[in-house]
């Protein structure tokens, strides 16, 4: 198999991953919309407009994400298993919300949580967010498992 035929696969699965991962990340961003300031402050349609956004943002993210989760499973070969591309994808996830949290929040104030938020007390992260990253990907890349399996199989080189 060509590299170009890798590079297809990869990305072909991590189409479907963010596609798959869209309704769910639609569904949190609404359920955990009250929690940010943005609702209070200017009502419910800038929150819908900002739901949307996020959901689109997550779901590019998650596309990313599983692109260099598979990438970096397939070129490792201690990580040459569906278990440790699962790690990488979810952890990649983590990793991009907590940046993305962090600059958002406390260094570009583009949005605020409400005291309703529950934050991480060392970073001062919000949990909804973090949870969604956990719970999304896992509930997404259980559901695809065995796509994700045969991915690997055939970007692996041999």
């Amino acid at each position: 198999m060509t590299h170009s035929q890798r590079i297809f696969i990869s990305l072909r699965f991590a189409l479907l991953y963010a596609l798959v991962t869209l309704p769910i990340f639609a569904l949190w961003e609404v359920a955990h919309a009250p929690l940010y300031t943005l609702w209070v402050k200017r009502g419910a349609e800038a929150g819908v407009v900002a739901a949307l956004h996020c959901t689109l943002g997550d779901a590019l993210i998650a596309f990313v994400c599983a692109l260099a989760g598979l990438r970096f499973a397939a070129l490792v070969p201690c990580l040459q298993r569906r278990r440790w591309a699962t790690v990488l994808i979810i952890a990649f996830g983590l990793l991009t919300t907590v940046a993305i949290e962090l600059i958002s929040t406390q260094w570009l104030g583009r949005w605020a949580y409400r005291d309703l938020m529950p934050v991480d007390p060392i970073f001062g992260i919000g949990l909804s967010p973090l949870a969604q990253w956990l719970v999304v990907q896992a509930i997404s890349l259980h559901w695809l498992r065995q796509r994700l399996q045969q991915a690997l199989a055939e970007i692996i080189v041999q």
